[in-house]
């Protein structure tokens, strides 16, 4: 059962909840999941307790690499917020006020706008509340869906990493984007 609420859309449709230990099986299924899995930086399979051991990591601030790691939900699915995805916010920097973003939604909610409304509840949390100057991300080659979102949003394509990633054998091409908090308006998204 995802964590209480964080933020969510106007509309109720898409809330944050912070990553709680019971959101492991979800992690667990889907970063195992292959359509997933291949675009994700880490792409070793990963049992049940390596997700247990990365929970404090990637679920909230360490301590020296500040992050908020959010389970995306959907919230008129049933009586219960239902997981679609996770996204999280790393590397806050405080001082150049910046920080990444990264996400991956449930193959069985693709194409729903999940990704784009829950990367605006993000985006919008770094500018507003972490007083970010920048968010950015970087996108596989191969993964144009997650290409179209961060434009939908208006992130800048800023460069290029030439042959990046290795993804089932193929060295693949990692697009920088950025969003300067005077570019984002995503209230279509909020």
């Amino acid at each position: 059962m995802p964590g209480p609420l964080f933020r969510q859309t106007e509309d109720g449709a898409v809330s944050l909840r912070p990553r709680e230990r019971e959101d492991n099986e979800f992690y667990h299924r889907n970063v195992n999941d292959p359509d997933v899995r291949r675009l994700l930086r880490n792409t070793q399979p990963k049992n049940l307790k390596a997700i247990d051991d990365e929970f404090e990591k990637y679920s909230g601030n360490d301590g020296e690499n500040e992050g908020y790691g959010f389970v995306i939900c959907a919230e008129q699915m049933n009586d219960e917020p239902t997981p679609v995805g996770s996204i999280g916010i790393w590397n806050v920097d405080h001082v150049n006020a910046s920080a990444w973003m990264g996400a991956w939604i449930d193959p069985e909610f693709h194409g729903e706008e999940f990704a784009p409304r829950g990367a605006a509840l993000v985006v919008e949390f770094g500018f507003a509340e972490l007083n970010l100057n920048r968010v950015q991300t970087a996108v596989f080659e191969p993964n144009r869906p997650s290409q179209r979102v961060m434009e939908k949003l208006g992130f800048e394509r800023e460069g290029v990493q030439r042959q990046a990633q290795h993804i089932d054998g193929e060295f693949y091409d990692s697009y920088l984007y950025g969003m300067l908090r005077e570019e984002w308006d995503g209230e279509e998204w909020l």
